[in-house]
């Protein structure tokens, strides 16, 4: 029998196969907490972008703690906040690698996208940043889209800081376009009426009115989390052969290898679909 791949990722809806490019030049996955899936789907977007051939820069402000073990992703370490006050720029120049990003990207013929990963717990301070950088405005003279994508998963605290952070970034940044991402990871979006969840969730499709929805499914069981600690990225776990990813995880089962396989490669269908049409500039279908 022949050692074949499942669930080939490159396999696109005809609409956008060919020749795609991404409205966007500039995107953030954020939320007020952790916890909610931004990195992994940051690192999605990246590896789903690079598919295609398009340049991504990737950047992640996180604790060291949380370092990216990624080679290519340039890291903001949020230690790096607590001497802002002796900084020229104060918190602001802490991003000074982040701008400098931008300012480059913004000259490079081959268009790179810049993937931002902000970690949980700055939110305040990411609004106090785009408020003295006049961040949207500095991204329009620069000629880039950006895209804020806020991140909740089901849990009512998180729906919550969601709503309040679609409001801040529309009042902060009013020139960035926002969508708004339900990560699946701690349950589905379906709640019982009359209960706090549903009144929380009703809330914040309210303030999401008319802002594109992406809808992320969760991997099943601890597949990823599997695939991460071998050192994995998403792309590798649906691209490679069977052979080779049971090398990449020595001893362990040759049935759950297939398992944690299939798992990832469903999520990849799902996600790939649904963030095809926003980076597109087409609002995801809040229906489905």
């Amino acid at each position: 029998m022949t050692d074949t791949t499942i669930a080939d990722p490159k396999t696109h809806p005809a609409s956008v196969a060919d020749g795609f490019l991404p409205a966007y030049r500039f995107m953030e996955f954020c939320s007020v907490a952790s916890h909610v899936g931004k990195s992994m789907l940051a690192d999605f977007t990246a590896q789903l972008l690079a598919q295609f051939g398009i340049p991504v820069k990737h950047v992640r402000i996180e604790s060291k703690a949380a370092r990216s073990r990624h080679a290519n992703v340039v890291q903001i370490d949020t230690e790096n906040f607590a001497a802002a006050a002796r900084l020229p720029g104060a918190e602001a120049a802490v991003l000074r690698p982040l701008f400098e990003i931008i300012e480059a990207a913004a000259l490079d013929e081959a268009r790179p996208v810049i993937v931002l990963d902000w970690g949980g717990g700055i939110s305040a301070l990411r609004a106090q940043i785009y408020a003295a950088t006049q961040f949207g405005d500095q991204l329009s003279e620069l000629g880039m889209r950006g895209l804020s994508v806020v991140t909740t998963t089901s849990l009512t605290d998180r729906m919550a800081q969601a709503r309040e952070l679609i409001e801040q970034t529309q009042m902060v940044v009013p020139g960035i376009d926002v969508a708004l991402l339900l990560n699946r990871r701690t349950g589905s979006f379906t709640f019982v009426d009359g209960t706090e969840e549903k009144r929380v969730f009703q809330g914040l499709l309210k303030t999401a009115k008319n802002l594109p929805i992406i809808k992320i499914p969760a991997v099943a069981g601890e597949s990823w989390q599997a695939c991460q600690a071998a050192g994995l990225t998403m792309h590798e776990v649906v691209d490679m052969k069977a052979a080779a990813l049971r090398q990449r995880f020595g001893s362990e089962n040759r049935y759950l290898v297939s398992a944690f396989q299939m798992h990832v490669a469903a999520f990849w269908r799902a996600a790939e679909s649904e963030m095809l049409r926003v980076l597109a500039g087409t609002d995801a279908d809040p229906t489905r």
